[in-house]
């Protein structure tokens, strides 16, 4: 009986498995914004009285709706063709890193407010787009 001299290489991370990391880490993104869009059209969040009329035509609802369009529903989508392990991950991560960050933008210049969240969800979209470059990398 031998034993190797060099000790066993560490397991290096699939594609399959940094596209189910990113699945989960869009599904928690996704997860954040639909409850926000619940508590905007339910009524139950509110930006304070204030920033509520800064809102084009002072509605949480259409704030809400917004959220759904332009964070939550592309998270999901991203969270979907991620988990699924889907040739079109690389872009939707890029697109949802766009999006997120020009939310963000126009965030600021609607409210005219800062929140700790807004640099987060920045950083988150960064992230989201570094991911989906890299991914289109080593795709092609």
């Amino acid at each position: 009986m031998t034993t190797p001299l060099t000790p066993p290489a560490r397991p290096v991370a699939t594609a399959e498995h940094r596209h189910r990391l990113l699945a989960v880490f869009a599904a928690l993104n996704a997860l954040s914004a639909w409850f926000g869009v619940v508590g905007l059209v339910g009524g139950g969040l509110s930006f304070g009285e204030d920033l509520d009329q800064r809102l084009p035509f002072d509605s949480l609802v259409l704030a809400g709706v917004a959220l759904a369009v332009v964070v939550a529903l592309p998270s999901t989508i991203l969270a979907v063709l991620a988990w699924r392990g889907d040739s079109r991950t690389p872009a939707a991560a890029t697109a949802l890193g766009v999006l997120l960050i020009g939310w963000i933008v126009v965030q600021l210049l609607f409210l005219q407010s800062f929140s700790f969240f807004q640099p987060l969800y920045a950083a988150i979209g960064v992230a989201f787009l570094v991911v989906g470059r890299r991914l289109a990398r080593h795709q092609s």
